[in-house]
Order: structure tokens, then C-alpha cells, then sequence
């Protein structure tokens, strides 16, 4: 399998709202691939015929992104987005499935579990959901300011972003594709809304209700830029780091397909044991 022989994307109505996008490829236990704010399945291209050489994939574009129809205000919560993944597993009628969420996936995936975790055997959340600046209930008043900076030069502001949480040794043409697949993947309007609900997330409140194993396979290089005060939810989850920027799967494909192959066998075996 090679990226240009990758199939269609399948469309579903979502539960809250808005239609999910999904493929599948792919033999062995189910890996469900939950893209980050602004993206879309398309983004796990460069690792999916890697790791569909021994899972069978599941990559979802969440509703409102890349093409999707998006939800009415009460569906682009968190939770509802979880929602969304945890219906497209029922529709196919997976079970124990491990999820990987990247970046706004982690919130995502945490929701599904929550949501169904009859469906979810564990979860694996990449460079996401520890830093408490993203993920442990920002202010109102700092999410406000956030989107407003944003939507005054929304372009400039997403190519700034990139340029901060990529690796330094990123080249210059992956910088501007990813910032220009980001800008394409849903209206202004949506996007910073949904990144105002995504700020508005506790995970302090959220992955206390998690019940099967996880793990966190987290960049080195984001992590310069964390809040310095953990959270106490996170203390007893494994952090895995890797060395590449925010975009591992575009940035380092080949080395992090070997570290979640290593985690997921890992996981796995923790799985059978408990």
C-alpha cells in the first residue's frame, strides 16, 4: 500500500451534528487516528502504510474538518467530538480498539473512551493533553484573548504557530504546506471556535474517568514551551518522549512509526496482564 493507492473517505452523519469522515485500510487489531485542531485524516498519510502492515487503521476526519459538514454550537464540544469517533466505531462494530490522538485528538479520544469504553482498549495520545497552557481549563478571559488574536491575522498567526512547535530542522516547505493544509481544513469562523471550546476542556476533570491503560509519546521539543506546574490527573501515565517537533507523522515519519509500534506493544501486553 502507498499513500496514492489510500481509499476514499467514507461519510456519516454525526451523533450531535455535522458529518465524520473515515477510511480504513489495513489487517490486524484496530488503530483508530485522531488528527489535532485544523486537520484531517489526510494528515496520518505519510505513517499509514507502515503501520497497516500490522494493524488495521481507522484514520477519521472529525466533523467540520477537511470537507466534513460541520455541527451546529452544542456539537463542536469536546465531548461531541468524542461522540463522533465512538459512532463511527459502533457503525463499523470495532471493539477494542486502541486510539491515537494527536494534539486537540488527545481531548478527543479521551471523550470517546469515556464515551464508549466497552469499544476502546487503550489509548495512546500524541504530543498532547499534559501541558496544562492547552489542556487544564484556560480562563475565559485568556480564551477570548487567544481568539481574537488569531482571527485578526488568522493566516500569519497559524504559520507563527507552526514555526513555534515544529522541529528547528523542519524545512521550510513542510513549514508552509502544514500551514497551508491547516488554513484550508475549515472556515476561520469554525476553526477558532472550536479551538475556544478546546481551551475550555479540563483534563483534570476529564481523564480521571478514563479506564484503560494509556500513554502519552510526547516531543521533547513541545515540551520546552509547557506550563511548569503538571497535573496531578497525568502522575500515574506514562510519558514516552520522542525527538521531532509537534508533527512527528509529516516531520519524522519513520522514527515515529517505530516508537508507537514500541508503545502499542507495550500497551497491549499491559492490557492482557490487567
Amino acid at each position: 500500500m502507498s499513500i496514492e493507492t489510500l481509499p476514499d473517505l467514507e461519510r456519516l452523519s454525526a451523533p450531535m451534528g455535522g458529518s465524520v469522515g473515515y477510511r480504513t485500510m489495513g489487517d490486524g487489531d484496530w488503530l483508530v487516528l485522531i488528527h489535532g485542531w485544523c486537520g484531517n485524516a489526510d494528515i496520518w498519510s505519510p505513517i499509514v502504510p507502515a503501520l497497516a502492515g500490522g494493524y488495521r487503521i481507522l484514520a477519521v476526519t472529525l466533523p467540520g474538518f477537511g470537507g466534513m459538514a460541520p455541527p451546529p454550537k452544542d456539537g463542536q464540544t469536546m465531548g461531541a467530538m468524542g461522540a463522533a469517533v465512538a459512532h463511527v466505531l459502533a457503525h463499523l462494530g470495532i471493539d477494542r480498539a486502541v486510539l491515537v490522538g494527536h494534539s486537540m485528538g488527545g481531548p478527543v479520544m479521551t471523550e470517546a473512551a469515556i464515551c464508549a469504553p466497552e469499544r476502546i482498549r487503550a489509548l495512546v495520545g500524541l504530543d498532547t493533553l499534559t501541558d496544562r497552557h492547552y489542556y487544564g481549563r484556560v480562563p475565559d478571559a485568556e480564551i477570548a484573548r487567544r481568539h481574537a488574536e488569531f482571527a485578526a491575522d488568522y493566516t500569519g498567526r497559524m504559520r507563527g504557530m507552526i514555526d513555534d512547535i515544529v522541529h528547528p530542522g523542519t524545512p521550510e516547505t513542510l513549514r508552509q504546506s502544514i500551514t497551508d493544509d491547516m488554513v484550508m481544513a475549515a472556515p476561520m469562523e469554525f476553526a477558532l471556535d472550536i479551538k475556544d471550546w478546546l481551551l475550555a476542556w479540563n483534563a483534570e476533570e476529564r481523564w480521571p474517568l478514563v479506564n484503560c491503560p494509556a500513554l502519552m509519546l510526547n516531543s521533547t521539543w513541545s515540551a520546552r514551551r509547557a506550563h511548569p506546574e503538571s497535573m496531578a490527573c497525568f502522575a500515574a501515565t506514562a510519558v514516552v518522549p520522542y525527538d521531532s517537533g509537534h508533527f512527528p507523522m509529516i516531520e519524522a515519519p519513520g522514527m515515529i512509526v517505530e516508537k508507537l509500534k514500541t508503545c502499542l506493544a507495550g500497551l497491549v501486553c499491559r492490557h492482557a496482564r490487567d
